[in-house]
């Protein structure tokens, strides 16, 4: 087996022709999946091969640095043939990179990597479905605000693991695979320490309570089901910066207020255990509701727009950059197997949620995360193959 550092830095890219007969695609001299070395007692590795993708549901919890790439694709892969070829020699690359990881070279702890890819809609286009989900999103607050590369995007690339080094490794080894690709925008980000899917965002509350239900450990109204798609799920990214100082301005109670709950332990307004359901119909002696009409806990709830649970994730930043103020906020993703689940909560979050007003959108996309693979069965080869 190669070193991790060759398979990251060394072999072959990712060769892409002009036209779809010239477009060859990178064989990367490494060992199945099936064959990999298991993980170091202690430690813990997320299989990259399978029906879906990992870094989706799996690992639980999230790991905790993660990098997002959006990136456009050149005209020379925008042809169906060429798009399946490049697709899937970056899957035999993302199997290895993997591999290599998990394996733990000597004097290198090993480590869990989990590595997505996704797609827009105009690549999603060139498989020619007669029912391909919709993955465009529509304007909201604030979007019309973003500049046209801050918006949309043909592959989505996003690298996670439990050691931020790997995953600067990982996504530079990605990036020198995809030649005439460039870049829109990135962001890395972290998820503190959690209970499961659940961590605290960046304003100190905990995040990811709700989430879908499961059916023998699988996430209900998140992975598409029939056909070529079977294993996909449709991605959603929203990136915002918030304004934390603000916040923090705000009387304890007033904060509380905003999200619904109380802070250090998560009981709702409306009364309970912590992590309990809201009770959305609760009201204090005069009348008032206990969990605030404009609260998030309430804007978010998908009784009030008739939609399932989506599959959710936050990804807390804080940047510095010398003579600037700091840059604090959160990358939001969110899975399910219908983009309107997302949508209908949004466009509901702008109009009654109090937490919108302190985060300003700078970057959103809506992809298809592309169904699961492995050796015998490439990245993209259902759509494209």
């Amino acid at each position: 087996m190669p070193s991790r550092r060759q398979v990251l830095f060394g072999g072959a890219a990712l060769a892409v022709g002009a036209a779809a007969a010239e477009t060859t695609r990178a064989v990367i001299d490494a060992p199945s999946p099936a064959a990999d070395p298991a993980p170091a007692e202690g430690s813990s590795s997320t299989a990259a091969a399978g029906r879906t993708q990992a870094g989706v549901d799996r690992p639980v919890p999230p790991l905790a640095h993660l990098h997002l790439h959006a990136l456009t694709a050149p005209a020379s892969v925008r042809t169906r043939e060429a798009i399946g070829a490049l697709l899937a020699g970056l899957g035999e690359r993302v199997l290895a990179l993997v591999a290599s990881a998990q394996a733990g070279p000597a004097g290198e702890a090993a480590g869990d990597l989990t590595i997505q890819v996704g797609i827009g809609s105009e690549l999603l286009a060139l498989a020619e479905l007669a029912d391909a989900p919709d993955v465009l999103l529509p304007q909201f607050r604030g979007s019309a605000a973003l500049a046209d590369d801050r918006r949309g995007g043909d592959l989505f690339l996003q690298v996670a693991a439990e050691r931020p080094e790997l995953v600067n490794g990982t996504v530079d080894a990605l990036l020198a695979a995809l030649p005439g690709f460039t870049p829109r925008w990135s962001q890395v980000g972290y998820r503190p320490l959690g209970d499961g899917a659940v961590t605290r965002n960046p304003f100190g509350y905990e995040d990811g309570i709700v989430q879908p239900t499961t059916d023998k450990g699988v996430p209900e109204h998140v992975w598409l089901t029939d056909g070529p798609l079977a294993g996909a799920t449709v991605g959603v990214v929203r990136r915002f910066v918030l304004d934390t100082a603000a916040f923090h301005r705000l009387p304890a109670a007033e904060q509380d207020g905003v999200f619904g709950r109380e802070r250090v332990s998560s009981v709702p307004l409306s009364g309970g255990a912590p992590r309990a359901d809201v009770n959305l119909g609760a009201k204090s002696p005069s009348g008032a509701y206990l969990v605030p009409v404009d609260s998030h806990a309430r804007a978010a709830h998908p009784s009030f727009v008739d939609v399932t649970v989506m599959l959710r994730r936050g990804y807390g930043f804080r940047e510095t950059v010398d003579g600037a103020a700091d840059r604090s906020g959160l990358l939001f993703i969110s899975y399910q197997d219908d983009i309107t689940v997302f949508t209908r909560t949004q466009q509901r979050m702008d109009r009654t949620d109090r937490l919108m007003e302190l985060a300003t959108p700078t970057a959103e996309a809506g992809f298809l995360v592309l169904p699961g693979f492995d050796r015998d069965r490439p990245l993209g080869s259902s759509l494209f193959g």
